[in-house]
């Protein structure tokens, strides 16, 4: 079952299409797991997959594993976040991935009209202010109040609030990424009205833009 409750996580943030929840289905078959709908997703062709995602969730109901698609989002996001948060703290010296993944979790959970919690929008916007100027800011400084910050998210709820007070570096020595990284979350924050009918799986673009913008090369 394990397997199938991975699969649920990434479906529910888009990460899979009708292809791989068909392969999915066979998997689990062949581990003796079975229900009507999985066996039926598991029988899809490949190239015609458009009924799988309503078969996946109708088996992940007969299976017990998943009833609310939206709690389940709302899950899986706060523990990314909390995962990036700790991982961080842990060890800071991939600060600018961890701290990009959990802006890309907060802003995503920020966004919903019935945000998982009152104060989780204050806590995005502090990520995210600190995420922009992780790299020309004064690096002492900034880290420590990210590390608090992580201490916050791990503490919640409800989530303390940080209040980013930046001191920046020379022009010279500032990047050109937190600008790019900026366009891109401005642009997250001005869609945030979020309809239900829209997920799951709502499909995002949030990862792909962490990874092209944090991830170093």
């Amino acid at each position: 079952m394990d397997d199938l409750a991975h699969a649920a996580d990434q479906f529910v943030l888009g990460e899979l299409d009708g292809a791989d929840l068909s392969m999915i289905a066979a998997e689990a078959l062949a581990r003796g797991i079975d229900t009507p709908a999985l066996v039926e997703l598991a029988c899809l062709h490949r190239t015609d997959c458009s009924t799988a995602p309503d078969l996946f969730r109708t088996a992940m109901a007969e299976l017990g594993l998943v009833h609310d698609w939206r709690a389940r989002e709302v899950d899986v996001r706060v523990r990314r976040a909390r995962e990036h948060a700790t991982s961080l703290l842990a060890d800071d010296s991939a600060m600018a991935y961890h701290l990009g993944g959990i802006v890309v979790e907060l802003i995503e959970l920020a966004g919903y009209p019935d945000p998982p919690a009152p104060d989780m929008e204050d806590l995005a916007r502090g990520f995210d202010v600190m995420s922009e100027y992780l790299e020309f800011a004064d690096c002492e400084s900034l880290r420590e109040q990210i590390r608090q910050a992580c201490r916050n998210l791990l503490a919640g709820p409800p989530y303390a609030p940080v209040n980013p007070q930046i001191s920046t570096a020379s022009p010279e020595q500032r990047s050109v990424r937190p600008t790019r990284w900026r366009r891109f979350t401005a642009s997250l924050w001005s869609r945030r009205a979020v309809s239900a009918a829209a997920s799951p799986p709502r499909p995002s673009v949030l990862q792909a833009i962490h990874e092209r913008c944090c991830v170093p090369r």
